[in-house]
């Protein structure tokens, strides 16, 4: 017999942007679609030091002003397929 029960868990409900303080909510407007989450962990000899988390979450203009020159920008396979949220399949 198995008996459930439920507990509350934590989750994001907000991103800010590290760089220029711009908010979203995750059930509100596009919620987090326009913003990138980076975390990874550095490896030893690293220029952000030896074995650190690094943590960025900066919004989809943000990273277009700062990288902007060197992004490679190409049209996602989904998109090229032309899929539309709420169409049918």
């Amino acid at each position: 017999m198995r008996i459930k029960d439920v507990k509350p868990q934590s989750f994001v409900a907000q991103l800010r942007c590290d760089r220029c303080g711009t908010e979203a909510q995750h059930n509100d407007g596009d919620g987090f679609n326009n913003f990138l989450q980076i975390e990874f962990d550095t490896s030893w000899g690293s220029e952000l030091g030896d074995g650190n988390h690094v943590e960025l979450d900066i919004c989809h203009a943000c990273l277009k002003q700062t990288l902007g020159p060197w992004l490679r920008i190409a049209q996602a396979p989904w998109a090229r397929a032309g899929y539309v949220a709420g169409s049918p399949e």
